[in-house]
C-alpha cells in the first residue's frame, strides 16, 4: 500500500484498511515517520501484527504478546517480563522474523549470555521469557517450527541449597571465642539472631 508525505510537517505517514478480530473493516493511520522507507516498514509491521503473520519481527511480536497477555498477568509480572525481553532478547533477536529464528540462533544466544556470569536461576528466567514468546506464537498464531523445543534450557530452575546453623551449632561456635573477643562475639550474635 502507498505511504504519503505530510507536506506541512515534513514527515511521512501510512493509512491502510484492515479487518479486526470481529471481521469489521477498520482504517489505521500513523504519522511521524522520518523517511518513506520507515513509513512503509511501519505499515508492513502493523499489517503483519493484525494478520498474525509469523514473518513479523520478534520485536513486533512482543507487542502482540503483551496485548494478548496484558489482562491475564499482574502489572508487576508484565514489568518483569518486559524488562527481561527488552534487555536480553530484543537486542539479539529483535530484527529477525519469528519464523527465521533457528535452534542454532538460540544456542549462540545462550552461549553469549552464559559468558556474562549471570546466576543460573537468572539465566533460566531469561530463557523462560523467550520460550513463552515462542510457545504463544505456536499455540495461537500457528508458528510451525518452535526452535525453543529443540534446545536445552540454560540455567537452573532452583537456587542452590543454603546451609544454616541451628542453635546448637551456633552455641558450639560461640564457645571458640576467648577472653578479649567480646566485640566479635557480639557481632556474631547480632548476625545470627538477625538471620544473617
Amino acid at each position: 500500500m502507498p505511504v504519503y508525505k505530510d507536506e506541512q510537517r515534513g514527515t511521512w505517514y501510512f493509512k491502510c484498511n484492515y479487518r479486526d478480530w470481529q471481521g469489521e473493516i477498520k482504517t489505521k493511520m500513523k504519522r511521524g515517520f522520518a523517511t518513506k522507507k520507515e513509513a512503509q516498514q511501519g505499515e508492513r509491521e502493523f499489517l503483519d501484527m493484525q494478520s498474525g503473520n509469523m514473518n513479523m519481527k520478534l520485536a513486533t511480536f512482543v507487542e502482540v504478546y503483551f496485548n494478548d497477555k496484558g489482562t491475564r498477568l499482574k502489572e508487576r509480572s508484565i514489568m518483569t517480563k518486559r524488562t527481561l525481553i527488552e534487555t536480553k532478547i530484543i537486542p539479539y533477536f529483535g530484527e529477525k522474523s519469528l519464523n527465521e529464528i533457528t535452534a542454532v540462533d538460540i544456542i549462540k544466544w545462550q552461549n553469549l549470555l552464559m559468558k556474562q556470569e549471570y546466576s543460573p536461576t537468572y539465566l533460566r528466567m531469561i530463557q523462560n521469557q523467550l520460550t513463552a514468546l515462542f510457545n504463544h506464537a505456536e499455540r495461537f498464531y500457528d508458528l510451525r517450527d518452535n526452535p525453543c523445543k529443540k534446545v536445552d534450557k540454560m540455567g537452573r530452575s532452583n537456587a542452590k541449597e543454603l546451609n544454616f546453623w541451628i542453635k546448637d551449632e551456633y552455641e558450639v561456635f560461640l564457645e571458640t571465642f576467648g577472653e578479649g573477643d567480646e566485640m566479635y562475639r557480639l557481632i556474631f550474635q547480632m548476625l545470627f539472631w538477625l538471620g544473617c
